[in-house]
């Protein structure tokens, strides 16, 4: 079973980029098998339902993977209220095409929705099928798509380096009725913390790259993420995961005879970590290497090709000294007054997401 060109593919993972390589491989006559380690499809259980909050552009990511993007699961950001130690900079949300995504299983978010189109093309999906070690990955047959997320089995197993982080994600009801966002940078708020809001969602995640304590996490909690923004979660749950930001030069489409999707190829903003874009350009890209590995591998280095500068940013700006930090304020407050100036600087910065803005139309 397998191989290039082959009529039979496996996909491992059931979440953005593995149920785009699927639909776009099923619609092209395959027979696609998805591998899930989960009992449903739409990654993360413990992390959903979520709201990503992320620069898009529907029109030409929906044309690419060959999706409509657009309502119940994607919504304009209206509202991106950012803390900068403790500067208030109610930000340009439509200078910056932002926008609020639905994740996970609920019928209004766009994983469910991926997965209900994979079904309607023909996708046979394996649920409770987890992939543990080297064997289990060098076993699935040639050109198997890889796209297993945030998960700690594939990277060890193909050698990708990875950074831990730690934290917690919280889950809720939102008070607020339009999608909206709220970001702080603050010494308590170890790497940053934010929350998005839409379809009655409201999803916070707070983090670091190095353990978190629990003062600092209370702190914020009530503080910032209350006092601030008026917001609560039901539940927090600690979490362990990883980002694929260890290195430079860490995107990659291929492990030996495998091709790869999503976070584990490295097609991920690594300064804000903006992961949604990539994953759906990462699977169009995985179902054109099926194919063509020389045009898909192509297309890959030119929309990761931003990566190793977001990186080095990311790395300048965890090393300045906090006191330093706690002057972004004022500059923040001065760009979303003149956002207008600042559109083009900001569309640099978020070339890093592979892809943005630069899909063929």
């Amino acid at each position: 079973m397998g191989g290039y060109g082959s009529r039979e593919v496996v996909v491992v993972g059931a979440g953005l980029a593995g149920l785009t390589a699927a639909l776009n491989l099923a619609r092209d006559g395959k027979d696609v098998t998805v591998l899930e380690k989960f009992e449903k499809a739409g990654g993360i259980p413990l992390a959903h339902p979520a709201v990503d909050a992320t620069p898009f552009n529907p029109e030409l990511l929906g044309n690419f993977i060959g999706v409509e993007l657009g309502e119940p699961f994607l919504y304009p950001c209206e509202e991106w209220n950012m803390y900068c130690y403790d500067y208030k900079v109610p930000m340009q949300v439509k200078t910056l095409n932002l926008y609020c995504i639905e994740r996970g299983h609920r019928k209004t978010a766009l994983d469910h929705h991926l997965y209900e189109l994979c079904l309607d093309a023909g996708v046979k999906f394996e649920f409770n099928h987890p992939l543990v070690g080297q064997n289990d990955f060098a076993e699935l047959p040639v050109d198997s798509i890889i796209s297993t997320g945030l998960y700690f089995e594939a990277f060890e197993a193909l050698n990708i380096p990875y950074q831990k982080v730690f934290g917690y994600l919280g889950k809720g009801r939102s008070s607020k009725d339009y999608p909206c966002l709220g970001a702080w940078f603050h010494d308590y708020a170890l790497d940053y913390a934010y929350y998005a809001a839409c379809n009655g969602v409201v999803f916070c995640l707070y983090f670091a790259r190095e353990p978190v304590k629990d003062s600092e996490f209370e702190e914020y909690k009530e503080r910032q993420f209350l006092g601030q923004e008026g917001m609560e979660c039901q539940r927090w749950d600690y979490y362990e995961g990883l980002v694929p930001c260890a290195a430079y030069n860490t995107p990659r489409l291929f492990s030996g005879d495998k091709i790869l999707a999503g976070t584990v190829s490295g097609m991920i903003d690594p300064f804000a970590l903006f992961g949604v874009h990539g994953s759906l350009v990462s699977g169009k890209l995985a179902a054109i290497a099926h194919q063509d590995k020389a045009e898909a591998y192509k297309l890959f280095k030119e929309y990761s090709k931003w990566f190793n500068r977001n990186l080095l940013i990311r790395r300048v700006f965890n090393a300045t000294p906090i006191a330093i930090r706690g002057m972004m304020g004022g500059p923040a407050k001065f760009s979303q007054k003149h956002a207008k100036l600042f559109k083009k600087p900001m569309n640099d910065i978020f070339k890093a997401l592979p892809g943005y803005m630069v899909l063929p139309k």
